[in-house]
């Protein structure tokens, strides 16, 4: 009777039945399921996957090292597309007037690492272009605009002060006339220095240097306005809270820009007059007469009162009611005395008569 029990046969390669009797096997029809097998294949699996994933390492290890290059490559390019990719835009910060400077200025910044700005100042109206290009041309002193950045509460979180250009030499007449238009605004120029008086600590930064306005000019060459660019001295987080903006200025006045164009004009005046009066000093020391003499009347034309004397000079009389005198004098050839200053204005006399005549000859 079969026991049901197979054993591997090498004699017939294949499964046999076990009757238990050692040496005897018998052929069976069919071969059985390899109910048996799956331990076979777990341990053959594992022999084989170990030298396979050991061969792999290299392959995985460049992967991983291309994964990792391309990472940097794309992170380095963000950092570049936003450090050097286009700037930002600028901010209208609004315009600015002084009323008594006769100045609009309008201001634009932007945070591109730091506080970048561009400043423009122009006369207030059209009737102030005169005055405020001649100011600029010939600046009495250095003039200054300082410019700052306030919060909501109008402290002022940065500054910085942009200077006009300035040459000494400009500062002659026209400074005379500015400081003589001062003494008659003092009102005005204490209303500004409470102002300033706000921005000097701003100002009093030590290593600073300052912005120059650079000039615009007209059809007319005539300047119409001054730009400046440059970098605020503010932080990110200082830029981050201001409200709005507000400037100072040194800048003259309106009535000083006037008497700024004014004092050319009246520094040739006082040259002209100067001169006027040099030239009559000079005439004071100059002889009253400079023609005298002594000569007998010859004749007396009452017609052209013309009174002619021996040695042939002629005189016209100034006076008509002298020429009595005269027709008196060439009746009896009087000797006369005779003396002419540089005008040609003589005086003659003779046995205690006087005419006044003008030489002609």
């Amino acid at each position: 009777m079969a026991s049901g029990r197979l054993r591997w046969s090498g004699e017939s390669g294949g499964w046999v039945e076990d009757t238990g009797k050692e040496g005897w096997t018998e052929p069976i029809d069919s071969e059985p399921e390899p109910i048996e097998a799956a331990p076979l294949f777990t341990r053959r699996s594992a022999r084989v996957m170990l030298p396979f994933r050991m061969a792999r390492w290299p392959q995985m290890a460049m992967v991983l090292l291309g994964a990792g290059i391309v990472a940097m490559v794309c992170f380095t390019a963000v950092l570049l597309v936003r450090y050097f990719g286009s700037p930002p835009s600028f901010e209208d910060l609004g315009p600015g007037a002084s009323n008594v400077a006769g100045l609009k200025g309008h201001l634009v910044t932007r945070w591109n690492r730091r506080v970048q700005y561009k400043l423009r100042f122009e006369p207030l109206y059209a009737i102030y272009e005169p005055g405020f290009s001649y100011a600029v041309g010939h600046p009495p002193e250095p003039l200054w605009v300082n410019i700052r950045l306030l919060d909501d509460t109008g402290y002022a979180l940065c500054g910085k002060q942009i200077d006009f250009g300035f040459n000494q030499a400009d500062d002659g007449a026209s400074g005379a006339g500015l400081r003589a238009a001062a003494v008659r605004n003092a009102g005005t120029r204490q209303q500004r220095a409470s102002l300033m008086a706000a921005s000097a600590p701003l100002l009093q930064q030590p290593g600073r240097r300052n912005d120059i306005f650079q000039e615009q000019a007209g059809d007319d060459n005539q300047v119409v306005s001054v730009s400046a660019q440059g970098v605020l001295p503010c932080s990110e987080d200082q830029y981050r809270k201001f409200s709005y903006w507000d400037f100072s200025t040194n800048f003259p006045s309106i009535d000083e820009q006037d008497a700024l164009m004014k004092a050319p004009v009246l520094a040739a005046a006082r040259a002209w007059a100067a001169e006027r009066a040099a030239e009559r000093r000079r005439q004071a020391r100059i002889p009253a007469f400079f023609i005298e003499g002594d000569a007998n009347v010859a004749s007396f034309d009452s017609s052209s009162a013309v009174l002619q004397l021996g040695t042939g000079q002629s005189f016209a009389l100034v006076k008509g009611s002298e020429a009595a005198t005269a027709d008196a004098w060439a009746a009896s050839g009087a000797p006369v005395h005779y003396k002419c200053d540089t005008h040609a204005n003589c005086t003659l006399t003779s046995g205690g008569g006087m005419v006044s005549a003008r030489s002609v000859r």
